[in-house]
C-alpha cells in the first residue's frame, strides 16, 4: 500500500536531523565514532514506521543502531517517534538495501534485521527480494564473520523460498520457526507484525549466521550450461591441442601485441594478477567435437572480491560469427553470478575493433583506458559489467 504525502515533510525530517545522516557514505568504516561506547552495530533494512526500531533500541540502549528506509514519508514517522522517546543510540539513512557497501566498511556491522520485506510474489522479479542470495551475498560485504541476519514475514512462501537462499549465500541457519508466536509474542514486533498476528496469521522466522560462502566454481556452472562442449583445465596432457588452438587465433594474439609459443601459453596459464592465490585462476579449454575449440582463463575476485575477470578468450576461427562466443559468454556471465559474482571485467586491446564490438554487443562497457604490464603492452580498453 503506497502512503500518502506527509505534509510539512522536508521540516519534519530536518526537525529529526539529530537523528538523520544525510551522507552515510562520510560514515563509511566511523559509525561507532557515534556511539563509542557501543557493544555492537544493528542495521535495519527497510525500518518502515519505526515501532521494531524504536523499542529494539529502548530494549537495547548499549548497542547502536542504523535503519535503512527509502521511503521518506515512513521514515519520518520513524525518527520522530524515536526522537520523541529521547533515544540517543539511533541513526537514520535515507537509502536502499543495495548500496550498503557504499556506506558500510567491511565487518562494520554485527546484525542485520529483515523485518516484512516486500515478497516480490512474480518469478521474474524474484532477484528484488532483500533475501535473494544475490543480495545475501551484499550483506556479507559489511557483515563481521558470525554476524547473523535476523529474517521475519508473515509470507509463507517467501519464508520457504528464503531458507534455500541462505545456505547458497554461506548463511548457516538456526531459529527456524514458522510460528513465532504460536506460545505467545515473542520479541518486539512491528506494526504490520501486530496487524497480522491480531488476524491470526502465522510469523514466519530466522536467523542466519555468516559462514564460509559454498564452493561454487565458476567453471562448474559454466560446463552445467553449455550443451554438446566440455569444459576442463588445461593439463600438460592437454597442451599441444591447445597451443595449436591459439596459433590458430594468432590474428587475436597479434592484436594484443604477443607471439604464440609455447613459452607464451604456459606463462599465462601461470601469471597471476597482483595479490591473488593460484586457486583464484582457472585457465580452461572447452572442448568440441575431440578437439580444443576455446580457451577461457578467469581469474575469480579480482580486482575486488565480487568481481570476476577474463584475462583471456579466444575462439577457433571456424566457429567464429556465428554465435558460439555469444553463447560462451552467456553461460560465463550466469555461472558468474551463480557463484556469486555481481561484475565480470576485462581488458581489451584499443585497436581490437571487432573484439570491442563484441564485448560491447554483451553489456560490457568502457570503464577507462590503461595499459597492461609488459614490456611491449599495448593499450587496452578496461571494460565491465554487472551479472
Amino acid at each position: 500500500m503506497r502512503m500518502r504525502k506527509k505534509k510539512n515533510l522536508i521540516p519534519r525530517m530536518e526537525a529529526c536531523a539529530a537523528l538523520w545522516v544525510k551522507d552515510p557514505a562520510a560514515q563509511k568504516g566511523r559509525w561507532r565514532e557515534l556511539m563509542p561506547e557501543a557493544k555492537a552495530l544493528r542495521l535495519e533494512l527497510g525500518c518502515g514506521k519505526g515501532r521494531f526500531t524504536a523499542q529494539t533500541a529502548a530494549t537495547h540502549p548499549e548497542d547502536l543502531y542504523v535503519a535503512v528506509e527509502r521511503v521518506p514519508d515512513a521514515m519520518v514517522i520513524a525518527m520522530e517517534r524515536c526522537r520523541d522517546g529521547g533515544l540517543t543510540n539511533v541513526f537514520f539513512i535515507d537509502g536502499d538495501a543495495a548500496a550498503l557497501s557504499d556506506c558500510f566498511a567491511p565487518d562494520e556491522v554485527d546484525l542485520i534485521y529483515i523485518n516484512f520485506c516486500d515478497p516480490w510474489p512474480s518469478v521474474k522479479h524474484a532477484p528484488r527480494r532483500l533475501t535473494h542470495q544475490n543480495f545475501l551475498r551484499g550483506y556479507r560485504e559489511v557483515l563481521r564473520d558470525g554476524g547473523e541476519i535476523h529474517f521475519k514475514t508473515d509470507n509463507q512462501a517467501l519464508f520457504e523460498w528464503s531458507l534455500f537462499q541462505f545456505p547458497k549465500a554461506g548463511f548457516e541457519l538456526s531459529e527456524v520457526t514458522r510460528d513465532l508466536h504460536a506460545g505467545g509474542v515473542q520479541g518486539v514486533m512491528t506494526d504490520y507484525e501486530e496487524r497480522f498476528h491480531a488476524q491470526g496469521v502465522p510469523i514466519n522466522r530466522c536467523v542466519g549466521a555468516k559462514g564460509p560462502l559454498p564452493d561454487v566454481p565458476v567453471a562448474e556452472g559454466l560446463a552445467a550450461r553449455l550443451d554438446g562442449w566440455k569444459v576442463r583445465p588445461v593439463t600438460e596432457e592437454d597442451f599441444d591441442a591447445v597451443l595449436a588452438l591459439e596459433e590458430r587465433c594468432a590474428d587475436f594474439f597479434v592484436l594484443g601485441g604477443w607471439t604464440v609459443s609455447a613459452d607464451s601459453l604456459r606463462r599465462d596459464m601461470a601469471e597471476l594478477p597482483p595479490k591473488c592465490a593460484p586457486s583464484q585462476k582457472h585457465f580452461l579449454a572447452l572442448w568440441r567435437e575431440g578437439a580444443p575449440r576455446a580457451a577461457l582463463d578467469a581469474v575469480e575476485g579480482w580486482p575486488r572480491p565480487r568481481t570476476l575477470y577474463i584475462g583471456l578468450f579466444v575462439l577457433d576461427p571456424a566457429l567464429r560469427r556465428r554465435g558460439n562466443g555469444r553463447t560462451v559468454v552467456t553461460a560465463l556471465l550466469a555461472a558468474a553470478k551463480e557463484a556469486g559474482f555481481d561484475r565480470v571485467r576485462l581488458a581489451c586491446p584499443l585497436d581490437n575493433e571487432g573484439g570491442h564490438a563484441f564485448w560491447t554487443a554483451m553489456g560490457f562497457t568502457d570503464l577507462r583506458q590503461d595499459a597492461l604490464p609488459g614490456e611491449d603492452a599495448r593499450p587496452v580498453w578496461i571494460m565491465e559489467r554487472a551479472v
